[in-house]
């Protein structure tokens, strides 16, 4: 049983929506926004109902995923379908195992990598200091694998700074954070960044190793473009 195209619109459009809710969650410190409850297929604009008369509810969906999966387990597509509906409902553990193993599956797969730093930073954000950083740190290594199989994604380049900022690793944060720059000098959230980098560069907290994001060994004047 192949993947149809209705399913792959939906991890895609997961995959989509997914990011804009990691920021939704993590930018709170930039003021971007905050107390924010929210609803995946609501922010789809009407498709929530679109895979409830396709698929059911999300119980139903997560069956049909796991079948898809079970016959076609090397399927990217099967999958993330699956990852992201184990995240999307909570079940972190379950969309972690699915995740890690799909990773080695499809290792050069650049939406794998964004989904599994999506089930870290929400386990960062559920556990509070209890090895929040650890994880966070953990996040922002699976959206520097992102990064390293597509350095022109820049919404990667984005999570990875911010999930390193979270962890305490200001020269990573920085670094990443500069690699958005470079690729998205007036993105939507390029003004907040450079005032992140700069409240950072003034707090004293740089470390070694801030580059450019994209491998450069010098740190640009003022910690931004």
């Amino acid at each position: 049983m192949m993947m149809n195209r209705d399913k792959l619109g939906f991890w895609a459009r997961f995959i989509a929506i997914g990011l804009a809710v990691v920021f939704i969650a993590s930018f709170v410190f930039m003021g971007i926004g905050s107390n924010v409850t929210y609803n995946v297929f609501d922010m789809l604009g009407g498709e929530d109902q679109q895979a409830q008369q396709q698929g059911g509810g999300p119980e139903e969906q997560i069956q049909a995923a796991e079948a898809e999966r079970e016959e076609n387990p090397e399927d990217p597509d099967a999958v993330k379908t699956l990852g992201g509906l184990y995240l999307q409902n909570g079940q972190l553990e379950n969309a972690e195992e699915v995740l890690s193993e799909g990773r080695e599956v499809a290792p050069e797969d650049e939406d794998m990598p964004i989904l599994l730093g999506q089930v870290y930073s929400q386990r960062a954000l559920a556990s509070g200091e209890d090895g929040g950083e650890e994880l966070h740190r953990q996040a922002g290594e699976e959206y520097v694998a992102a990064t390293e199989i597509d350095p022109e994604n820049s919404d990667a380049f984005l999570l990875a700074g911010q999930s390193y900022d979270e962890a305490g690793d200001t020269g990573r944060a920085i670094q990443y954070w500069n690699g958005y720059l470079d690729l998205e000098l007036d993105g939507e959230q390029s003004d907040a960044v450079r005032e992140r980098i700069d409240a950072l560069l003034e707090g004293g907290g740089e470390e070694e190793g801030a580059g450019n994001g994209q491998g450069g060994e010098e740190q640009p004047e003022g910690g931004s473009n």
